[in-house]
């Protein structure tokens, strides 16, 4: 359908006989106009002047009898037809000259078009002006409408064509637009027909998986129970020797006592016996010492569908070439329209401005910290979050990167029963290094070249750890609520010491100046150290937060967190009393998983973007330091003393070398 616009400025204002606009037009009864001089040309040389009886329309072939008493003068019929005056009215509306105005810019509605780039043929407004700096030439409106008229010496003739050429290019447009709705239309049909075949294959996966999952789960439950009852009967085995061993032991020192020679040699008979009862249970239950656990192989073809599975399907459109095309041709057929590089038309008050799009390489202004920038709210709830600023990746442009280097790295023990997962690093002051694999339940510590030490095993199951000091350490342990010292003694032996309840199911953890901050997935807990003991400084909740890892800083009493909240991941720095003093999102940043603080700088991991970001304590950008090598890296820690970053890599599908594989770093000296 044709632009209704464009359907009154001519063809509703164009006789159909000579194409030009009506002049002193003229209506026949079937309500067709024509101009005087056309239609009275048309009656003269097609009336049947045989009879003399009339005339037949030139569109619509309607016969029209002859006016009353003048049937044998044909010239005088058209004065007797009546004027169409509502198309009189339209040819004034449209050929008479509207006033000036400025029209308001498109980008900007409360700024009027004051000035014309001649680069971009393009009218702009005073805002839009400062995008356009670097063009060659940007001139007020006034000055702009006194550039000289570029056109050939035939200049009128060739406005016509082209004013009929843009017409005939309308209508074909308008072929392609009600060809392209069409279009339109069968890619709503695919979608929905796809998106049901999707729902229905994933809903018959889920249910497989389901019921599998339920009868794992059963085996599991019956398994864990008979293994539990042997255990249970071992202990309560314990528990009767031990209860034997505490009556003898009391015996002899009452008989002891008594100074009785008899009685004593009476009661060390019945003690020996004793003993070496007990002696035999030991025997017989350390020989069945073992270490328990449930293990569970996977099938093989799940774990390749977890690792083959990309998608359900490619989605592409199916294109049919071979439909044709209206092609946007012009009346003669050869004449094509001038380039943009072609013209340059001189701008004047009534004509309506043609905007161009920019290329992203233009130049446009770029706003820093200090600079305009994007005040939309981000709003993360929060019992006592009062945000002070924010830093978002229009705002915070890093630089090309920092400089690191790679090193051998760690490999921890291949003879773990389960694949590793690596949930904390911690490095001790003499170099030597902590690790933490919450997979296996085990916390080892390598020495300064990298070969294990020592390792114990902690259960429930660790997951992140922070030096205390040279021979102290704390590990987190979430699915109790506490956290558990570990001593290193010696050469470097592991045993356990003492632990404390912290109330959440706490997986982070950093230490600095005697200032401890752990976190679970919502909650931040912050403890200061008083006497030799842990004592609670602060704590915080917040609402729709996916925490991950945390840094503290102890000096400068500043709180970093990793938050994986879907669709906003963010780096967070917080005040001890739980304000937000900025928070930092960048495309580079992805999903963030691991953080650490060396030298006023923050180390992040970027999980799903396989690098590490550097960013400077007010927020901004410094850049990233790992450029390929890594996949998923997960936790880091860094430390200036050694000059080192390590960090340990972890998805499901990834291979199980790399996941037991921690990667070193040496930074650059410029730290």
């Amino acid at each position: 359908m044709a632009d209704p616009v464009i359907q009154t400025a001519e063809q509703q204002i164009t006789c159909t006989i000579c194409f030009d606009i009506f002049d002193e037009p003229k209506s026949l009864p079937c309500l067709h106009t024509f101009c005087k001089k056309c239609i009275g040309d048309h009656i003269l040389h097609h009336s049947e002047f045989a009879r003399r009886m009339g005339y037949h329309c030139p569109i619509c072939r309607g016969f029209v009898l002859a006016p009353t008493g003048k049937e044998f003068s044909p010239h005088l019929w058209v004065e007797s037809l009546p004027n169409n005056h509502n198309i009189v009215s339209m040819i004034s509306a449209y050929t008479t000259p509207r006033p000036y105005y400025l029209n308001p810019c498109a980008v900007h509605p409360n700024k009027e078009l004051e000035f014309y780039c001649v680069d971009h043929e393009l009218y702009i407004c005073s805002l839009c002006s400062l995008q356009h700096r670097k063009c060659d030439e940007v001139l007020s409106r006034e000055e702009a409408e006194d550039l000289p008229r570029k056109v050939t010496p035939s200049t009128d003739s060739t406005e016509e064509r082209y004013i009929s050429y843009l017409f005939d290019q309308c209508n074909d447009i308008e072929h392609l637009m009600d060809s392209r709705k069409g279009i339109l239309n069968r890619i709503d049909q695919s979608e929905e027909e796809i998106k049901s075949r999707i729902t229905t294959t994933s809903r018959k996966a889920t249910d497989l998986i389901k019921s599998q999952e339920e009868k794992v789960i059963s085996q599991l439950s019956k398994l864990k129970s008979k293994e539990v009852h042997k255990i249970e009967s071992d202990i309560r085995k314990c528990q009767k020797a031990n209860e034997k061993c505490k009556r003898s032991l009391q015996s002899l020192q009452e008989a002891r006592d008594k100074e009785d020679a008899e009685d004593m040699t009476n009661t060390l008979e019945n003690v020996k016996k004793e003993y070496e009862a007990n002696s035999r249970k030991i025997r017989e239950l350390s020989r069945k010492s073992f270490r328990s656990t449930i293990d569970f192989q996977m099938n093989s073809s799940i774990e390749n569908f977890i690792t083959d599975f990309q998608s359900f399907g490619s989605v592409d459109f199916i294109r049919d070439d071979g439909i044709p095309q209206t092609p946007c041709s012009t009346s003669s057929g050869s004449a094509s329209l001038p380039t943009p590089s072609q013209r340059c038309p001189r701008p004047s008050k009534s004509a309506t401005s043609r905007r161009r799009d920019f290329s992203p390489n233009s130049s446009c202004p770029s706003f820093g910290v200090g600079g305009d920038r994007d005040d939309r709210p981000r709003t993360v709830q929060s019992q006592r979050i009062r945000s002070a600023s924010s830093v978002d990746y229009a705002e915070a442009r890093g630089n090309s990167g920092f400089y690191i280097n790679e090193g051998a790295p760690i490999e921890v023990s291949q003879h773990s029963k389960q694949p590793s997962w690596i949930t904390g690093i911690a490095i001790l002051d003499n170099g030597n290094v902590v690790v933490v694999d919450h997979a296996n339940e085990t916390v080892s510590l390598y020495d300064t070249t990298y070969v294990k030490v020592s390792e114990i095993v902690v259960t429930p199951a660790p997951y992140d750890t922070t030096t205390i000091s040279n021979t102290e350490l704390l590990v987190t342990r979430p699915d109790i609520d506490t956290l558990l010292a570990i001593n290193v003694y010696g050469q470097g032996e592991l045993k356990y010491g003492a632990s404390f309840q912290t109330g959440l199911k706490a997986k982070s953890i950093s230490h600095d100046n005697s200032h401890l901050a752990v976190c679970s997935s919502t909650k931040l807990q912050i403890y200061v150290k008083h006497n030799g003991r842990w004592r609670k400084h602060e704590e915080h909740s917040f609402d729709r937060t996916k925490f991950t890892y945390v840094a503290i800083d102890g000096v400068k009493e500043r709180i970093f967190i990793t938050d994986q909240k879907y669709p906003e991941p963010e780096l967070l720095c917080l005040t001890y009393d739980g304000d937000i003093r900025w928070r930092f999102m960048h495309p580079d940043l992805g999903f963030p998983s691991g953080v650490a603080l060396c030298s006023g700088h923050i180390y992040v991991a970027s999980w799903d973007r396989a690098t590490v970001l550097r960013v400077a304590y007010n927020g901004s950008y410094e850049g990233t330091g790992i450029q390929r090598g890594i996949q998923f890296p997960w936790k880091l820690t860094v430390t200036s003393r050694h000059n080192k970053l390590l960090l340990s890599q972890h998805k499901n599908t990834l291979a199980t070398e790399a996941r037991r594989i921690i990667r070193f770093f040496s930074l650059d000296a410029e730290m």
